[in-house]
């Protein structure tokens, strides 16, 4: 993945063309608005009209940012280039699909599926509580309440699962549950010429968090919607959470990367703005519970989350609750099935635990300025990569006590 903060290509030249908003797919390089900085785009979401048609795109994009597009509007993407060897070996099937490469031989369902684009619903598409109740197991709430028991490892996998088809029968194992068939090797064509072979390896599975990380995380007391209308009625006036906890309140889809950006926006907004930390950590457990899909553009949402709720859990002096966080946090590093592809992710993890982007250019560059709302956006991308280093752990360079202090300084700053 390029780094946004890195060199970026310019308009005016050759890489860059332009292509309608409903031509905008993951991987693509979107020039920004301003028209001088570009980002990769993670995930699209489209939003219906009352007719059924798009009317609007919501772009996830590697800077941490959404982008929102109208229907019909034109934008500019870099032109594809070749892809290197080690990208396309963590690319997976979507990766393979997308871009300017090209896959040799009959697709396997498995990477069919794979290959759709998840999260292409709105925001709960207008549904309340009630109707989603009335779909059907395949839109249930994967969130715990007192007046209902937990969700099984097997539920959770049926409920959240973009691809999910049928759940299982009463009483069935998760051993029962029908696994995706093996990902040959495939060969890919890159636009040089060269033929890269990427080795098969069996789709890891997504069981779900493990019961007794769950069992550390209090349950809900109430309905998600309801504990967003009481989080709107607490804060009048506060436009910010008014917004977010409006639009949350008609109903939350935990299949919709921009709802789940939602609910990272209010837990951070309802922390570092607002100074209400018990319902920070009610807005970031409902991000907690939901389990690794191997969707990027999701996961982003959920790691973020449990940074926070981790710290929130410290600061209340429950270590138990926080270290739950910390292994939910790192169920990816574990999730991979081919040893080489592991041991390459390993490296790369390691790399990011020891030398992470904390934006200082971009602060001292602001704060220079004297741009104080474009250097508080920095402060928060800092701050959400501190707070990750505390509750993942492993890092050789920075010492937690380090990171603590470090959070403090980057919360005294963007605080009003």
């Amino acid at each position: 993945m390029h780094d946004s903060s890195g060199p970026h290509e310019r308009p005016g030249t050759p890489e860059f063309h332009e292509i309608d908003a409903h031509e905008l797919k993951q991987g693509q390089r979107l020039l920004l608005p301003d028209g001088k900085d570009s980002a990769e785009v993670l995930e699209v979401d489209t939003v219906l009209d009352d007719y059924g048609h798009a009317a609007l795109y919501f772009a996830v994009l590697d800077n941490h940012l959404n982008l929102r597009v109208a229907h019909g509007t034109r934008v500019r993407v870099a032109r594809g280039k070749g892809g290197r060897p080690a990208d396309l070996l963590f690319s997976g099937a979507a990766g393979s699909a997308s871009g300017s490469t090209a896959a040799r031989g009959p697709a396997s369902p498995a990477s069919a599926a794979a290959a759709e684009p998840a999260g292409r619903e709105s925001r709960g598409a207008g549904l309340g509580t009630a109707e989603r109740d009335a779909a059907g197991p395949a839109t249930a709430e994967p969130y715990r309440t007192d007046a209902a028991p937990a969700r099984t490892e097997t539920e959770v996998l049926v409920s959240t699962e973009p691809h999910a088809t049928e759940p299982p029968a009463a009483g069935a194992s998760p051993a029962a549950v029908p696994q995706a068939p093996l990902r040959g090797p495939s060969e890919i064509t890159l636009e040089t010429g060269e033929v890269v072979v990427v080795p098969g390896a069996a789709p890891a599975p997504s069981p779900g968090p493990r019961p007794e990380l769950l069992a550390r995380i209090p349950a809900l007391e109430e309905k998600p919607e309801e504990l967003m209308r009481a989080i709107d009625a607490a804060h009048p006036g506060r436009h910010a959470v008014n917004e977010l906890a409006g639009r949350l309140a008609k109903g939350i889809n935990v299949k919709s990367g921009a709802c789940l950006a939602d609910l990272r926006e209010l837990a951070f907004e309802l922390y570092v703005g607002q100074d209400d930390a018990e319902n920070a950590l009610k807005v970031a457990d409902l991000l907690a519970v939901l389990p690794y899909d191997g969707n990027p553009a999701r996961w982003a949402s959920i790691e973020s989350a449990l940074g926070l709720a981790s710290h929130l859990a410290r600061k209340e002096g429950d270590e138990e609750r926080a270290e739950a966080y910390g292994e939910l946090l790192r169920t990816p590093d574990t999730a991979e099935t081919d040893p080489f592809r592991a041991r390459m992710a390993e490296r790369v993890r390691q790399r990011a635990l020891n030398a992470p982007n904390l934006y200082d250019k971009e602060v001292s560059r602001a704060a220079a300025a004297k741009d104080h709302a474009e250097e508080r956006a920095w402060r928060m991308l800092r701050l959400g990569s501190l707070l990750h280093l505390r509750a993942h752990g492993g890092s050789t360079v920075f010492a937690q006590e380090e990171l603590d202090r470090r959070i403090d300084v980057e919360l005294g700053a963007v605080r009003p």
